[in-house]
C-alpha cells in the first residue's frame, strides 16, 4: 500500500506540472491573465498542499524528531550538502568552460530571468516551494520504490538532475544541455544519502532550502 501511495506521488509530481498549469492558465486566459511563471509557482503550490495534507502526519513527525540528534544530524545535512556542492560546482566548471565555452545551461538563464522579472515570487518558490515539493517526492517518494540503498541514491540524483536539465530545454538543439544531469544530480544524490541515513525528510528539506536560499541571494546580489 505504501509502495502504491510514493508512485502515486512521483507521478501526481509530473502530472501536476503538466496539466496543473494547462488548468490554472485556462482561468487566466478566461480573465485575460497570461504569467507563465506565476502560473508555475501556483501549481507548485497545489501540489504542495496536496503532498502536505497527505503526508502531514510524517512530515510533522519528522519535524518533531529534529531535536533528537540534533547536532549529529545537521552535521550530516552540512557534510553531505559539502560534497554535493563540490561535485557540482567541479562539473559546472568543466561543462561550462570546455563543453559550453564560458556559457550557463538553458535552466540557469531561465532562473536567472525569473528572479530578475519576479524576485519575491521566485524567492518564495526556489527558497520554500521548490525544495518542499522536490524532497518529497525525489527522496521520499522514490525511497520507497527501491531497496537496495544506493540504488535509491543514485536513481534520486539521475532523476532529479533530468528534470532541471530538462526543464530549459526548447528545441532539439538544446537537447546537449541534458549533460547538466551531473551537476544537479550531484546534488539531489547527497541529499538522497542524508534521507537513507536518518528517515528524516525535514532534514534534506532544509538542506535544499538553505542551498537554493544561498543561490537566490548570490543570484540577486550580482545581477
Amino acid at each position: 500500500m505504501d509502495k502504491i501511495k510514493n508512485i502515486g506521488i512521483f507521478l501526481l509530481y509530473f502530472l501536476g506540472f503538466i496539466l496543473g498549469p494547462s488548468l490554472i492558465y485556462t482561468i487566466f486566459y478566461l480573465f485575460n491573465m497570461n504569467e507563465d511563471m506565476l502560473l508555475m509557482v501556483l501549481s507548485n503550490l497545489i501540489y504542495s498542499i496536496i503532498l502536505f495534507i497527505i503526508l502531514r502526519k510524517k512530515i510533522i513527525n519528522d519535524f518533531k524528531k529534529l531535536k533528537d540528534n540534533k547536532v549529529k544530524n545537521f552535521e550530516l545535512v552540512l557534510k553531505s550538502w559539502g560534497v554535493g556542492l563540490l561535485l557540482m560546482m567541479v562539473s559546472n566548471m568543466i561543462i561550462n568552460f570546455i563543453i559550453f565555452d564560458g556559457s550557463i545551461s538553458a535552466n540557469e538563464e531561465s532562473v536567472r530571468a525569473f528572479i530578475k522579472d519576479y524576485l519575491i515570487l521566485s524567492g518564495i518558490s526556489s527558497v520554500i516551494l521548490a525544495p518542499f515539493s522536490e524532497e518529497i517526492t525525489f527522496r521520499y517518494a522514490v525511497k520507497k520504490m527501491f531497496k537496495n540503498k544506493w540504488l535509491y541514491i543514485i536513481f534520486s540524483g539521475v532523476i532529479f538532475g533530468f528534470l532541471h536539465a530538462i526543464s530549459g530545454i526548447e528545441t532539439a538543439k538544446d537537447l546537449i544541455d541534458l549533460v547538466y544531469i551531473i551537476p544537479y544530480g550531484a546534488l539531489g544524490s547527497a541529499f538522497a544519502y542524508v534521507y537513507s541515513k536518518t528517515d528524516n525528510i525535514c532534514l534534506p528539506i532544509l538542506g535544499h532550502m538553505c542551498h537554493n536560499l544561498m543561490t537566490f541571494l548570490l543570484i540577486v546580489l550580482f545581477m
